[in-house]
């Protein structure tokens, strides 16, 4: 779940260029000065500071305000690293990054790099002057860190998604905290919602690489390759994990229209034409909503489900292409795996069983989401990041149902099956506490949380999953298919990352089709996972959303779970 925004600035350029007009229409003036903006060094070293003058000309308001920007970045899109009211004509104000004091910081930290510097108008974002350049250089830099070594052909790839709240700024020196963490989960990929300018920090302090886009960083031990965006919520890196593309993708989806407190008796910002209540986060008037199809109107109002789709369809152009994808983030929305009817009455669910969508819509694309892979049963192994406890803040600072069971598991990181890929482990990262009706509480649970000495900087509890990459398939090799093949019941091929099995005599007809003579063959642990194409005799068992399920009849492309299927839950 995303914190409420750092500080939201409305614009007023109307209500400003109905002014002017005014203004035009009584009495001709002359012209007045431009505004301006100069700083009297272009470059400072990170211990020293720079003079700002500024000029706001006849655009003088209570609420001008300079703000300090990562290089490229726009005013109204990521947040300013340090800002400051300058209600005066004109002035002139100290800045350094060892010296912000006057200055509010959106940031931890500040160090080398460049940066962009603006005069701004009346607490919105329209740009009286700038940006002007300002380099700050430091000392000797980290130097590069290395990629883990492959050994007999495999990486190792541990996969952290970590929601840093707000760039870490809630806590003292949180990059180094947060590049802490990093150093003890032994994380070699990490998805930072957001991100602020942690993923900037977090890397020079490991020599690492990086990426910033969207609200959510990438930082990678094994080097990027290139970078990219999806939609607007996804921030994509290919990364080079010793000579195999792995792309990843990392995610911040919207936090308002948040369907899950709904149930729970509060309203989650659900914006539109909705009873009295739903558009606050307060408690609502009329109690828990119990009407599934209304929660998950609501929640398809959010945008999440349309960029889990969006995303969907890039994974698959990049695994056609023969890369794997990893997925994480925090997407603001609960698991479909995880509210069953197995956890019905847990947690305040109130009884209600709830499809979500986004979770659903990359089960269906293909994607494995790697915690509830190892750990299926959503009872024993709830997997909550939200709430987190946080000992160095307040309960009231980590709830937002503080009379509700408001515990959540969403964050998350995917996989893409792949025949070179191999999930390993997955856990829960943080305090071991969380908090529950406005009170700390003990996890009591069968998750493993492993808790880093590092200060948690967080009011969400990161998801670590281990992966193995490997050059020749981390599992017994199958020839690739060949179209000019021919093939008998039983042959096995691989094909866009997949194991398939044929069930009769074939040749040139390519795997995929739901009633082909191929069937996509998935075992975890030894467990068949239900695929479309695969055929199910009587009493065979698959596992579909973590849930074991016994076939009482002969099925294919037949979903578990359906009414009156041919399937029958197990336990």
């Amino acid at each position: 779940m995303s914190s409420a925004p750092v500080r939201p600035r409305r614009l007023l350029a109307a209500l400003a260029a109905g002014a002017a007009l005014a203004a035009l229409a009584t009495a001709p003036t002359a012209a007045a000065a431009e505004p301006g903006l100069t700083l009297d060094r272009a470059a400072i070293a990170a211990d020293e500071s720079v003079s700002i003058t500024f000029d706001a000309s006849d655009a003088v308001h209570d609420r001008n305000w300079i703000g300090i920007y990562r290089d490229g970045a726009t005013p109204g899109g990521p947040a300013s690293l340090d800002w400051r009211y300058v209600p005066d004509a004109t002035g002139t104000v100290a800045w350094g990054p060892a010296d912000r004091s006057g200055w509010t910081r959106n940031a931890a930290s500040v160090g080398a790099g460049e940066y962009d510097v603006y005069l701004l108008e009346d607490d919105g974002y329209d740009v009286l002057a700038g940006p002007v350049d300002l380099t700050v250089t430091d000392g000797e830099a980290v130097p590069p860190a290395e990629p883990k070594p492959e050994v007999d052909g495999v990486s190792e790839l541990n996969v952290l998604t970590f929601n840093v709240w707000h760039g870490g700024t809630q806590i003292d020196d949180g990059a180094r905290e947060i590049a802490d963490v990093l150093l003890e989960t032994d994380a070699d990929v990490t998805f930072l919602p957001e991100q602020g300018d942690s993923p900037r920090q977090v890397a020079a302090l490991l020599g690492y690489d990086h990426v910033i886009a969207t609200d959510t960083g990438i930082v990678s031990r094994y080097p990027i390759l290139e970078t990219s965006t999806v939609d607007r919520w996804w921030t994509k890196a290919v990364l080079d994990v010793n000579g195999t593309e792995v792309v990843a993708y990392g995610g911040h989806l919207e936090y308002r229209w948040y369907a899950t407190y709904l149930p729970r008796g509060y309203g989650g910002a659900v914006q539109g034409d909705w009873p009295d209540g739903w558009d606050t986060w307060d408690k609502l008037p009329g109690g828990p909503v119990t009407d599934v199809d209304a929660i998950l109107e609501a929640n398809r109002q959010s945008g999440r489900p349309a960029t889990a789709t969006a995303l969907v369809e890039d994974v698959a152009a990049e695994r056609a292409a023969g890369r794997i994808a990893v997925v994480g983030g925090d997407f603001n929305e609960p698991s479909v795996q995880d509210w069953t009817e197995e956890t019905a009455d847990l947690q305040d669910h109130n009884g209600l069983v709830i499809p979500w969508q986004s979770t659903q819509i990359l089960l269906d694309g293909g994607l494995v989401d790697a915690f509830r892979e190892v750990h299926p049963d959503p009872v024993a192994n709830p997997g909550v990041t939200w709430p987190s406890d946080n000992p160095l803040f307040p309960t009231t600072d980590l709830t937002w149902a503080p009379e509700a069971d408001e515990r959540d598991r969403i964050d998350y990181v995917f996989v893409t099956p792949d025949e070179r890929v191999s999930i390993d482990a997955a856990a829960v990262v943080g305090p071991q506490s969380t908090i529950v009706r406005n009170e700390r509480v003990d996890d009591d649970s069968a998750d493993e949380i492993l808790t880093p000495d590092a200060v948690w900087p967080s009011d969400h509890k990161a998801v670590l999953a281990s992966f193995s990459v490997c050059d020749d398939g981390c599992a017994p090799a199958v020839p690739a298919w060949d179209g000019s093949a021919v093939y008998t019941a039983g042959d096995e091929i691989s094909y866009e990352g997949s194991t398939w099995r044929a069930a009769w005599w074939t040749r040139g007809q390519e795997p995929g089709a739901a009633y082909g003579p191929w069937q996509e063959i998935v075992e975890r642990d030894g467990e068949a996972r239900w695929t479309p194409s695969r055929i199910f005799e009587a009493g065979s068992v698959a596992v579909h959303d973590g849930q074991a399920y016994e076939a009482k009849w002969w099925t294919r492309n037949e979903k578990p779970g359906t009414p009156w299927g041919p399937w029958k839950a197990q336990g």
